[in-house]
């Protein structure tokens, strides 16, 4: 489904970005993964990428530096020649009651979670296929519903939503598809962060009717979705893909 594609996904080392950078590299697209300062981790990632016959690079950028996203995309350009999908998938943020968010905290998760998406459209046009593409941002349900301590988190991802919906209207004349999926809960090291991670985890699944959390690779499957031509009419608008858990 997607054989000569290139793909770029911030974040795509570990957790959702690793397994959405397997689920395109095994339907035949090269994979750029990002990472902000754990090199040894984005060989590890690229090495089983090849291992199971995909083609991987990793690119270092800390995607809250303008300079760094622009650099970024040169290498893009440099490594791949053009771009056929960017997945926005690098996360930060801080946890906590939103009347203890500080200035940096605040700053540091909108950065990364909302600017850094937007900076990255903007450098990305500049290297997509002529003939257009697709963009799709990794959100969350705390943009919508209330999550303990998520205050911060959810607003910044609620700012991304939005992104996808202006930029869903101004680049479809381009041929760029932008979409975003939102999770609920996924098995990944996000998870420790929590305060009381094992009684909320009992709570979120006692609430979803498939009776699990979400593993990567499910989000990775409407991912890949999305980013294909059979998502075409699928346009500015955030999928919840949460097991069912928000019903």
């Amino acid at each position: 489904m997607h054989d000569g594609k290139n793909a770029l996904i911030t974040g795509g080392t570990r957790g959702i970005g690793l397994a959405v950078a397997v689920e395109l590299a095994e339907e035949g697209a090269a994979v750029a993964l990002n990472y902000r300062s754990d090199s040894a981790q984005a060989e590890e990632a690229v090495s089983m990428i090849e291992a199971k016959g995909g083609r991987a690079l990793s690119m270092q950028a800390d995607i809250t530096e303008p300079k760094e996203i622009k650099r970024m995309f040169t290498e893009v350009r440099e490594q791949l020649g053009s771009l056929d999908y960017f997945i926005s998938n690098a996360v930060s943020g801080v946890l906590g009651p939103a009347e203890r968010i500080g200035r940096f905290g605040w700053k540091r998760t909108m950065e990364t979670n909302a600017r850094a998406f937007m900076l990255c459209v903007q450098q990305g046009l500049k290297v997509f296929n002529p003939e257009g593409g697709s963009i799709v941002a990794l959100s969350s349900v705390g943009s919508r519903r209330v999550l303990p301590g998520y205050a911060g988190v959810g607003a910044s991802k609620a700012a991304l939503e939005a992104l996808v919906r202006y930029f869903g209207r101004e680049l479809a004349p381009r041929g760029i598809n932008v979409n975003a999926v939102s999770g609920g809960p996924v098995e990944t090291r996000s998870l420790d962060y929590f305060p009381e991670k094992d009684e909320i985890i009992d709570d979120w699944v006692g609430k979803t009717p498939a009776g699990r959390l979400g593993r990567p690779e499910d989000i990775a499957r409407v991912v890949s979705f999305l980013l294909s031509d059979k998502a075409a009419w699928i346009r500015g608008q955030t999928i919840t893909a949460d097991g069912g858990m928000t019903l």
